[in-house]
């Protein structure tokens, strides 16, 4: 099953046309996504998994934040066991073949990318291990956690918890799906499926963050930690408004690259037509979206994830940690 492409020459009456009749097709009323897909699979099990994964993620957030210590663990076990998770999906990807026969390059970089889903793979193990350990250290602590649903003047409230890990853990998942998504062929029968996944998720991480952003306007963000010196203030605040900005650009980028391309989007099950004409612009916007944005999401998360274990197991800063953390 090739991934279908249509030809969109939209003059502009007719974009924003299309914007005010908001031409939504629902897939359940279309052509099946992919007609070559094996027997016994159910009609839109890609919107299905997608639709697990949010909740899963929403659920792990709300117990990480939970007033009792052992629901607190128990999301932190399952934070684990979701590392894990990402660790079985590449065992099947593996068993797919499309590593060893991926899509043609279409940069000398894309050649890397076999090697990052496997160091990716190897940091989620290591991390599902380092969190079923925290969770056993939960679990035994038995301290209950008093939170508003806004935030204090030293900590984030829960809403802001519950939305800032919801959107780690997915955007965190988007990484590696995102590679194999690029990589998989025309012809692989779950190409269409996983792309369904792959930006129904996207749309769901853009509208967190401009959540996120509109609810830090309602409830004003903490104070940073006394104890950091101003360089690392400085530091930590520049590397909140880069994930931000991130966060915002790739899944911007990425709509852009596949409507000038001529691809449609997705919601679960409703496809979203492109709303520009196609042109070959896309690869501008393919430049940014497949690398100079990816590559810099390696540098400013890794960046924040050590500056956040650096605080707490080297400097001692309980209460920077506590912030966002019980």
């Amino acid at each position: 099953m090739t991934y279908s492409r249509k030809s969109y020459s939209l003059t502009k009456p007719a974009v924003i046309a299309a914007i005010c009749s908001l031409s939504i097709t629902v897939a359940g009323h279309a052509a099946p996504l992919s007609p070559g897909k094996p027997e016994g699979w159910l009609p839109n099990f890609e919107s299905m998994i997608t639709l697990a994964v949010v909740v899963g993620a929403f659920l792990i957030a709300w117990l990480l934040n939970h007033r009792e210590s052992k629901a607190r663990s128990l999301g932190t076990a399952l934070a684990g066991l979701s590392c894990f998770g990402v660790v079985a999906r590449f065992t099947v990807v593996l068993g797919t073949g499309v590593l060893d026969n991926p899509k043609p390059f279409q940069a000398p970089m894309d050649g890397a990318k076999p090697v990052l889903l496997w160091a990716q793979t190897f940091v989620a193990l290591v991390a599902g291990f380092a969190l079923l350990f925290v969770a056993n250290r939960q679990r035994k602590g038995g301290i209950k956690l008093k939170l508003n649903n806004e935030n204090e003047a030293t900590r984030y409230g829960r809403v802001s918890r519950t939305i800032h890990w919801t959107t780690a853990i997915l955007f965190i998942l988007m990484i590696p799906t995102g590679i194999f998504a690029s990589m998989i062929p025309a012809g692989v029968w779950f190409r269409s499926e996983y792309i369904v996944f792959h930006k129904t998720i996207g749309i769901i991480l853009f509208g967190l963050v401009i959540f996120r952003l509109l609810w830090n306007r309602r409830s004003r963000r903490p104070e940073m930690e006394t104890s950091l010196m101003p360089i690392e203030k400085k530091m930590a605040h520049a590397a909140h408004v880069m994930l931000y900005l991130l966060m915002l650009a790739i899944p911007f980028t990425g709509y852009f690259m596949t409507s000038f391309h001529g691809y449609p989007s997705y919601f679960f099950t409703i496809t979203i037509p492109p709303l520009v004409a196609e042109s070959d612009i896309y690869v501008v916007w393919g430049l940014f979206h497949k690398y100079l944005l990816q590559y810099l999401v390696y540098v400013v998360l890794g960046a924040h994830i050590l500056g956040a274990l650096k605080h707490q197991l080297v400097d001692k800063h309980i209460n920077a940690f506590k912030r966002m953390v019980s």
